[in-house]
């Protein structure tokens, strides 16, 4: 009973002095988790903020269209049929170049009745000339008699009054000429609107008839456009419009070329503002480069004048989310970061201008990592 005794009370000790360690070693871990570590820095880049000049500006959007389009109408008085159509869409063609032939053959029977009116009124002035020199002759000679005092006067009368016939009869077959010449000439021209012709160099934007359409006089054959240089059309608002003048540089951004800048002038602006909106018209032309097509869509921004203004790094500036705020981070004093909200300008390739924030003197991380925070040390590496 004795050695019994003496097993437990050893057995409990044990359990003691384990029990004992386990609390010494969690008092131990607790102390060691109160003690405050000292951030690490984080390695940076900063750079100073540049001081240059910017473009002040005047934006609006538009589409891309040809400088000029000619709508190709058919000029023929009465419905005719579509023969041949010799061009497509997309198609360059030449001023004078045949894009069309119409039926022409009822202008032609014309044409033949035309010329056989132009010979039978020829043929009637040269009947009447020869009356009429006869009769002139007669005449002539009753004058005589009559001076004479061979015939009466009244004879002399009828031989007059039938000279005075001749002469009219003469003057009315050379107006029938003229009709008929005049006819004849009308109709070889509306004989050449059977062949449709472009009026101008360009490319066919539009193809309005096939062979065997029928067409009438104003029906739109085709529209030919001239794009070597194409205009974007847009407004601005009366705020802008003082400071808009005729051949300010424009820098035109395509979305179908991301990245690409291309470079034209203000060519028209409209010289009155709509009432009711209070924006006046404005165009800008741009060569094509044979790239730039109608219906695309373009930015537009109009140089109005110049600044001076600091700028930094777009990967120096971010936005707070959620918000329209913008903010970067500089170097301090301490070397730790500290948050700067700015006032963003204008953007220029891969420099945003700013405003308000920031000066020419201050240190400012770019990029910006994802560490970064107020208060944060850091070690600048790069500068």
């Amino acid at each position: 009973m004795k050695i019994k005794t003496i097993v437990i009370a050893i057995v409990a000790l044990a359990v003691v002095a384990v029990a004992g360690t386990r609390l010494f070693n969690e008092n131990k871990t607790n102390d060691q988790s109160d003690v405050v570590k000292p951030l690490e820095s984080i390695k940076v880049s900063v750079v100073k903020p540049t001081v240059m000049q910017f473009e002040d500006i005047v934006t609006f959007v538009g589409g891309v269209e040809p400088k000029e389009a000619a709508i190709v109408a058919s000029k023929v008085t009465s419905n005719v049929t579509v023969l041949d159509v010799f061009v497509d869409i997309g198609d360059q063609v030449k001023q004078g170049q045949l894009l069309a032939r119409l039926d022409d053959s009822l202008t032609r029977r014309q044409i033949e009745e035309a010329r056989a009116a132009v010979a039978a009124a020829k043929a009637s002035i040269s009947q009447a000339k020869s009356q009429l020199q006869t009769t002139e002759k007669d005449y002539v000679r009753y004058k005589n008699l009559y001076q004479e005092q061979v015939i009466s006067r009244q004879q002399l009368d009828q031989i007059e009054g039938q000279y005075e016939v001749d002469k009219a009869k003469l003057d009315q077959s050379q107006r029938q000429l003229e009709q008929a010449e005049a006819q004849l000439r009308q109709l070889q021209v509306m004989m050449s609107y059977h062949d449709i012709v472009s009026p101008v160099n360009g490319v066919i934007a539009e193809r309005n008839i096939d062979p065997g359409d029928t067409v009438g006089a104003g029906s739109s054959c085709f529209v030919v456009s001239r794009q070597e240089t194409v205009k974007i059309k847009g407004t601005i608002t009366e705020s802008d419009y003082p400071k808009v003048r005729l051949g300010q540089l424009a820098h035109v951004t395509i979305d179908a070329f991301p990245g690409v800048s291309f470079d034209g002038s203000v060519s028209r602006l409209s010289p009155t503002l709509d009432a009711s909106t209070r924006t006046a018209n404005l165009e800008v032309w741009i060569p094509s480069k044979g790239i730039l097509k109608p219906g695309m869509f373009a930015r537009v921004e109009v140089v109005v004048g110049k600044h001076d203004g600091i700028a930094l790094p777009k990967e120096a500036v971010k936005q707070l989310a959620g918000t329209g705020e913008w903010y970067c981070f500089i170097v301090g004093p301490d070397e730790k970061a500290k948050q700067i909200f700015v006032k963003r300008g204008i953007e220029t390739g891969n420099l945003v201008e700013i405003i308000e924030g920031v000066s020419a003197e201050d240190r400012v991380i770019s990029p910006v990592v994802r560490a970064l925070g107020e208060g944060v040390p850091v070690e600048v590496v790069t500068q």
